[in-house]
This record gives structure tokens, sequence and C-alpha cells, in this order.
């Protein structure tokens, strides 16, 4: 799913491009995404996908990190991104297309190396090294993606 594609499923919500305070990269409220325009295209997705991560799972005001109710609804939001913009299905359809390396996985999904990794770390801690996944096995460090061959 490319930005483009995100943003077109969320019709109801107002993306907003603008310039954010450093260190600020994106913000949901009232059905409103603020996404610093200064950012390229790959890391505003991956910034939507956390942005909208918010809208579909947290509430209320979350902006102390020092509180811990707060870095966990972050979290969440965080992670419901990562599956979002790079489910299981997405990585075997990168394979399927013969995009194995880590740099052509980024392009076909436009997302940034760093995301990637963050996601393969996230899915290592929720299934461990490896996940069956359809006809598929699923390696996540190092990413790998083989058909499970059936037997008679």
């Amino acid at each position: 799913m490319t930005y483009d594609q995100l943003i077109m499923e969320y019709p109801h919500i107002k993306i907003i491009e603008k310039v954010l305070p450093k260190g600020l990269p994106g913000l949901y409220y009232d059905n409103v995404i603020e996404i610093d325009k200064f950012k390229n295209k790959y890391e505003k997705h991956c910034i939507l996908a956390e942005e909208l991560g918010h809208y579909e799972t947290t509430y209320g005001d979350i902006t102390d990190l020092n509180d811990v109710r707060s870095v966990k609804l972050e979290q969440i939001a965080r992670r419901w991104g990562y599956e979002k913009i790079v489910s299981l299905d997405q990585l075997i359809d990168c394979y399927e297309k013969r995009q194995t390396t880590l740099d052509e996985v980024c392009i076909t999904l436009e997302i940034t190396p760093e995301y990637l990794k963050n996601v393969i770390d996230y899915y290592v801690e929720k299934y461990g090294l490896f996940k069956l996944h359809k006809e598929y096995k699923i390696t996540f460090d190092p990413l790998n993606i083989k058909m499970i061959e059936k037997k008679d």
C-alpha cells in the first residue's frame, strides 16, 4: 500500500503537510493528521501509518511520553502502522514480484530502511524468528521468504 493509497483509504481524515516543531514528525487530533512537510515521501508514508494507528487505536492526549500509559498507547499505534503498510501479505507480494533485497522491498512499499528494520524487529518480537503464513515461510532475521513445498 502506497502513501497515496493509504490517504485514499481514509477520505474522512484531513491530512495536512506543514512545518511542525523539531522532533515532531506527525500529529493526530480530531480527524486531522499533520505531517512535517519537509519529510520525504517514504518518511511521510511511515508517519501517516503511525498517525492513522492513533486514529484507529488510541484516545486522549498521549503527548507526555514520561507517562507509561502514553508510551504504551504510542507503541500500539506504531505497531498498527507496521501491520497496515508492511503486512505479511505485502512481504509475500514483494517476494512473488522477485523484489527480494531490503532496498527493493523499501522502494515497493514506499518505506524507509529504518522503518523496515523496526517492522522486522516487531515481527521477531511477535512471532519469533519465522512465521508460516499461507503457503510461505517468512524468516525475519535475515528477511527471507520461501514457498513451502506441498507433500503428497
